[in-house]
């Protein structure tokens, strides 16, 4: 038994769409059942953004369904609202390359540094995203964003104090993903601003013998 949603007997107009690559801002077209498409242009692999899996913790044939989707894909689920908000994102800096470039690459290091640091990757990327947007926990309430996430991106955001050492190891990790993200498109003012976390600190030096060689 194949699943109805996924059927494309019961599919309408809306099953193919098109969306701006959040790397690149190539249009990519996806049937409603892709999971994923890769990018002609710069090669990244992009995760539907509208593809809902909720339904598995219910379906009798959700393990046949889930089974078909790569291993790594699996792995990734969680991407899927990082996708959707880098989509939206794009949406609103469609004229704006030079700003958007700048916010995808302040998330970039926010995850490289995560995966070195700890931190809150999840709310730290997110509000990457999400500082050079105008109303920025508007836009995650329309994206149906968990109210923990938007509380902690509000925190980031608003650099608010931190009531805890995880709290104050995401600020500094935060901190530090936007300095870098500037310093690396050559956007910061000033340059011998120091980083808060050792993985920070690395890049940064990387970055000023890329830029001096």
């Amino acid at each position: 038994m194949q699943c109805p949603g996924q059927d494309n007997r019961y599919w309408n107009g809306a099953a193919v769409f098109d969306i701006p690559c959040p790397h690149c801002g190539n249009v990519l077209e996806f049937f409603k059942d892709d999971s994923q498409r890769t990018c002609k242009q710069c090669g990244h692999k992009v995760l539907n953004p509208k593809i809902d899996f909720g339904c598995a913790s219910y379906c009798p044939y959700a393990e046949q369904c889930m089974g078909t989707l790569p291993s790594d894909l699996r792995a990734k689920a969680g991407d899927r609202f990082k996708d959707r908000l880098a989509v939206a994102v794009r949406k609103r800096m469609i004229d704006k390359e030079q700003t958007y470039r700048l916010v995808t690459t302040r998330a970039e290091f926010g995850e490289k540094l995560c995966q070195e640091e700890g931190g809150n990757m999840a709310a730290i990327v997110a509000a990457a995203l999400l500082t050079e947007t105008d109303l920025p926990l508007a836009l995650l309430t329309e994206l149906s964003a968990e109210e923990n996430l938007i509380k902690e991106v509000n925190q980031l955001l608003t650099f608010k104090p931190a009531m805890n050492d995880e709290e104050a190891k995401s600020a500094a990790i935060f901190h530090d993903a936007c300095l870098l993200g500037s310093m690396s498109l050559g956007m910061v003012a000033d340059p011998t601003a120091p980083c808060l976390t050792a993985t920070g600190t690395q890049e940064a030096e990387k970055i000023k013998i890329q830029s001096n060689p």
